[in-house]
């Protein structure tokens, strides 16, 4: 009777399943299309913003104020918390934005690493 125990308990411990071995880990995916809202501080005023990362590490920023729009092309990298961006114009003068990600669809981006600043959301298009 000692023996069938002992082999009942092996069988269960033996066939349980950890799921700390779980290597199906979800990564996010910055390539897209994304946009957001934007205020400028100080101001009432709101515009529209398009980040486009491609899958060749080039993108387009296009911010849209009221009547004016400003199209920039960049060249980018990311860390898990940081995008670069080396804007076509001024190449020696790269941009961080860190960003902070929500869900696969959405994400909040900041140009301050403390997050002293707005969060504009960005949502996936």
């Amino acid at each position: 009777m000692k023996k069938l125990i002992f082999v009942f308990a092996f069988l269960a411990f033996a066939c349980g399943s950890d799921d700390d071995n779980n290597n199906e880990e979800t990564s996010f995916v910055l390539v897209g299309t994304w946009e957001g809202t934007i205020t400028e501080p100080g101001y009432d005023t709101e515009g529209q913003v398009e980040l486009v990362l491609n899958s060749d590490s080039t993108g387009t920023l296009i911010v849209i104020w009221e009547m004016d729009t400003e199209t920039s092309s960049f060249s980018w990298s990311s860390t898990d918390t940081q995008i670069n961006l080396n804007f076509d114009s001024e190449p020696d003068e790269p941009e961080i934005l860190y960003y902070f990600v929500i869900d696969q669809d959405t994400m909040l981006v900041s140009e301050d690493e403390e997050g002293d600043d707005e969060f504009p959301t960005m949502y996936r298009q």
